[in-house]
């Protein structure tokens, strides 16, 4: 299955995190994801800090950047300087070069203790500042299983769709690197088609006040409600027909709008009954819509456990 590769959602996932922050802080469990946006109104891609002061923890700031130049680079200092002044402490920066690293920046890195990464000279506005490429994460895949660090740069470097394209589909961090992706553009097309299904539900909902508005006959006004119940079965009937495989949109998709539609329009009918037979409480109906959460990311859960099999953390200790 072809995958839009979502990197920003890919670190936020509580094992990705463990692997990162093993790695540059040698720390699991101490980071959460922090607010990505400054205060001068610029943005970084993640940002990760600790949960607690006390840990003494340096920001980690994360950039997934395709074309690293000294354009680039400035924008990350910064970044940087932001991070001292929110949290009185030096950040860690890592930059994932997706495609060129610039010889304006490259004639400027030392080889670095972290794997697969460069030293880029950081004094006075990093901690570290670490680069890496899919060149220099490649002088690593000598052993396996991969260290997980480098096989979750290669992963993000090499923008392989499928793990069968991929140079180490047998790894267990890239295989989980693969099925965590390929769920969350599942999320992200199952969230959208609810957000699609919302915004016409809402289009017909006006459509109905502006009848009850207009005094309409109560006949009038149920043909449009009667007409809504009708796409939203039409709807309902195309989710639950559907043959959804496992690498297709999650069933429980289907359940959760047949479950909206079906509420909103018991709500919307009832509410304009009673609009009609007083008109003059139309104004004070609220066509709201009984909200809908989106397919829960619950593939973690079992991710974790099925990769804890192959206990790959403990390649980093």
């Amino acid at each position: 299955m072809s995958l839009f590769v979502l990197p920003k959602a890919i670190i936020h996932d509580p094992t990705i995190i463990n692997i990162i922050t093993t790695t540059l802080s040698n720390t699991q469990n101490d980071y959460l994801v922090g607010n990505p946006e400054w205060d001068n109104g610029s943005r970084s891609d993640v940002v990760l800090e600790a949960k607690s002061s006390v840990l003494n923890l340096p920001p980690i700031i994360i950039e997934v950047q395709h074309t690293v130049n000294s354009l680039f680079m400035k924008r990350v200092i910064n970044y940087s300087l932001e991070a001292f002044n929110r949290h009185k402490m030096d950040p860690i920066v890592l930059i994932i070069c997706t495609d060129t690293l610039s010889d304006s920046v490259a004639k400027d890195v030392k080889t670095s203790d972290i794997p697969a990464c460069y030293d880029f000279p950081s004094t006075g506005w990093a901690c570290n500042c670490l680069i890496s490429c899919n060149r220099r994460v490649l002088e690593y895949t000598d052993t396996m299983p991969l260290n997980p660090f480098i096989a979750l740069i290669l992963f993000l470097t090499s923008r392989e769709l499928t793990i069968n394209c991929s140079l180490y589909p047998d790894d267990p961090t890239i295989q989980y690197l693969y099925t965590l992706a390929s769920h969350l553009h599942q999320n992200r097309l199952g969230d959208q088609h609810i957000t699609d299904i919302l915004d016409t539900q809402d289009h017909e909902y006006t459509k109905i006040l502006e009848l009850i508005d207009q005094n309409s006959s109560s006949k009038t006004v149920a043909k449009a409600i009667k007409n809504l119940q009708s796409q939203n079965h039409t709807m309902k009937r195309k989710y639950t027909d559907m043959n959804l495989g496992p690498s297709s949109i999650p069933t429980s998709i289907s359940t959760e709008i047949a479950t909206a539609t079906a509420t909103a329009t018991t709500a919307a009918a009832a509410a304009a009954a009673v609009a009609v037979a007083d008109p003059t409480i139309s104004e004070n109906i609220d066509f709201t819509l009984e909200s809908v959460t989106p397919y829960e990311r619950g593939c973690k859960k079992g991710l974790n456990e099925w990769i804890g099999q192959h206990v790959i953390l403990k390649a980093l200790n």
